[in-house]
Order: structure tokens, then sequence, then C-alpha cells
């Protein structure tokens, strides 16, 4: 072999590892979530893109194997290896995660879940505007509508609060996945909310903004050819924990009616990571302990024993009783910053008073598991989505 050949080669096997070695840390960081931080990274990474992480496996492989014909070495052995044990665990990744979409109905377009593209690119709002100005902050929605929305009856509405742990988080996360409902026959409504501030909490505002903007829908209803008896409302993480709360009480006595005559019918709840408990997402330990206080802190305005009943108010289960809308949790099973076991218990508690609760857990799964448009875990998302919203509609499903 010349020196130039040898080079070439060396350089090859190198970058191969250097490529090879973080995926496999990767695998293994949301397959068995121990190494701290590893973990976190890692249970939102591969969900997203394992078809990738599987892809690459196999071409080093080939790569490897070729070397090692060419030149048996204990290192191109190796290679061969790790490639090999790094597709397999990829494989049963994509295993797992193919078996809750067919036992939720969700058909998954393997070849796509290799586009690049992000749940919230190339997409935008029909049209925005302000639908409330509580002190004088305006509120504003964005619109996604099917493009036939005139035809026809009236649409069923899906009402969409967007996460961020009360303090951020943007009406637009998720664009390109609100376009795809509107494309499926939903008036797609995503809104902001007072978010919270050192010198504000929002523990007793933000859920007002979203009944508000029920009331909303409700008083322009017939423009936008809205049915405001077939609302299904959509929270994720922080988000979540205001969709249920207005959802399961919308009509408190303490609604703003200046926002609309009256609230909707609720046909349905759907939440994705969402934040039951409170407190026990303040105490619960792990590397984001203090990030997930510091959203409690300024959202409830202090720690727990400082407002003991704040906390026990915003614990969701408290509001579990017969009658309430049908709902759809998502979580990820390793979720770092909202316990699984409050999912979990919520659900159980939920279905034990007689209500319809479906909880899909994706194993392998972060907080952020769906961001990658097309990917396993968000076309799983979309599809399950879509079929409990057309479930719960009232009347015949959109197709």
């Amino acid at each position: 072999m010349t020196g130039v050949a040898a080079l070439a080669r060396t350089g090859m096997l190198t970058i191969a590892w250097l490529v090879l070695l973080p995926m496999l840390a990767l695998l293994f960081g949301a397959m068995i979530p121990i190494v701290p931080w590893l973990r976190i990274v890692a249970s939102d990474i591969v969900p997203n893109r394992v078809t990738w992480i599987f892809l690459v496996a196999v071409t080093i492989a080939v790569i490897a194997w070729l070397a090692y014909r060419a030149r048996p070495t204990a290192l191109t052995r190796a290679l061969l290896t790790v490639a090999g044990v790094t597709a397999i665990g990829a494989t049963i990744v994509i295993v797992h995660l193919l078996q809750v979409a067919a036992a939720n109905e969700a058909e998954i377009d393997l070849p796509s879940t290799l586009s690049w593209r992000e749940f919230s690119e190339a997409a935008q709002p029909d049209r925005s505007l302000v639908f409330a100005r509580p002190q004088g902050e305006p509120l504003w929605l964005d619109l996604y509508r099917p493009t036939d929305v005139a035809v026809g009856p009236p649409r069923p509405v899906l009402l969409v609060v967007h996460g961020g742990g009360f303090i951020e988080g943007s009406r637009r996360v998720g664009a390109a996945n609100m376009r795809r409902y509107a494309e499926r026959g939903f008036i797609v409504i995503s809104i902001d909310y007072r978010l919270a501030r050192p010198d504000r909490p929002t523990w007793n505002l933000a859920t007002r903004d979203v009944r508000c903007a029920l009331r909303w829908v409700v008083s322009h209803a017939r423009k936008l050819h809205a049915d405001p008896d077939r609302v299904t409302v959509f929270g994720v993480s922080a988000g979540g924990n205001l969709a249920l709360a207005a959802a399961y009480t919308v009509e408190d006595g303490g609604a703003d009616r200046s926002c609309g005559p009256r609230s909707p019918s609720i046909a349905a709840v759907i939440v994705k990571a969402p934040l039951i408990d409170p407190l026990a997402s303040w105490w619960r330990p792990g590397e984001l302990q203090d990030q997930q206080r510091l959203y409690m802190t300024r959202y409830i305005g202090g720690p727990p024993e400082a407002y003991p009943a704040r906390y026990a108010a915003l614990d969701l289960r408290r509001l579990v009783a017969p009658g309430k809308p049908p709902t759809l949790i998502l979580a990820g099973e390793n979720d770092p910053l909202l316990p699984i076991a409050s999912v979990e218990a919520f659900a159980t508690r939920s279905a034990a008073s007689g209500n319809s609760v479906d909880l899909v857990v994706l194993p392998y799964a972060g907080h952020n598991f769906n961001t990658a448009y097309h990917s396993i875990a968000n076309q799983l998302t979309m599809e399950t989505i879509t079929r409990f919203m057309n479930l719960y509609s009232r009347r015949a499903p959109v197709s």
C-alpha cells in the first residue's frame, strides 16, 4: 500500500470512528438513561433522528467490512463490530417506535424520516390577529385554515397552547404540524397567553387567557366557518397544563365574558408532555431541577413552602371527576422535566372516574421527542392526534 493510500485509509477510518462513537453514545443514553446529561440530550435526539443513526451505522459497517477484507486488522474488526452494534441498537429503537405507531393505528412513511425538516419550518399561518388585551397587553393568535374552509358544514377547531415553562415559548412552534392539521380539515388556532415575569407570576392569569381564546372562538365562529361545538384543546408541556385546566373547568364563573358570549363545547383535550403536579416537578431530582424550579418560581411566585395553596390549586389531579372531555396524553418515557409517573397516575385516576383517557408513552423519548417533522415520533404524534380528533369531533370524521 502506498503512503497516500495508507493515509487515505487511516483518515477514512478515523472519520468513521469520530462519527460512529457519538451515535453509539446517544443510543446508549436513550436506551439506558443512567448517564447524567447524556440521557437528556439522547432522549431528544434519538427519537427524532434514529433512522439517520441506522443508515450511517450501516454505511460505516460496509466501509469497515471492505477495509477489513482489503487488510484485516484489529482496528477494522473493532469498527465493524461497533458499527454492527450501533445498527442493531437503532433497529431496536425503530421497531419499538413502529410498534407504538401500529398500536395507535398510525401509518409511518419510513423513507421520509430521512428528511431534515423541523416541525416549525416552512409553514406560516394564514392570518394573525389580536384576540384580547388584558391590562393593555396584546395577545395574538395565528389562524391556519383548510383551503376549502368555506365549502360544506362548519369545521372543527383545534386550539393550540404552546409550551415554554410558562415564561417563554411561541405560538409559532410546531407551525408545520399545525399546517398539516389544517390540511386535514381542522381550523387551527394557536394562541398567546400572558407569560410570567420576575415581577408578575401568572398562575392565576394564563389559564384565563386560554379560556378567553375559547370564548373568542364562539364569538367568531360564523366568520371563521367554525363549529363551536367541536373544539379540541391541545397543549404542550406548560401549555398542556393550561389546556387541561381550561378545558376541565371551561365554565368557570370567573371567565371574562368580554371575550365572547360563552365557552364552547369541548370535544376533546390533547396534551403532550404535560405538567400535572407542580409540587412533584419541584422536588424531582435531576440535572434540570434548577431550570424547573425557575419555571415554577416565576409562574407561581415562589417555592412551595411560600405558596402551598397555589401549588395545591394547580395540581391537575384535583380536577379529575366524571364527565370530563375525552383526553389524549402523549409523553416521553425518559422525560427529564416532567415525571412520567405523575402523567400515568393522572391517566389512571381519570379513567377510574369513568372518563375516556388514552395514554401514549413513547419509548426512549424525552421532553422534545417530535421536533423533526418527518420522524417516526412526529408522524406517530400527528396521526394519533388526527385520529383522536376525528373520533371525538361528534360528527362524521374529517378525512
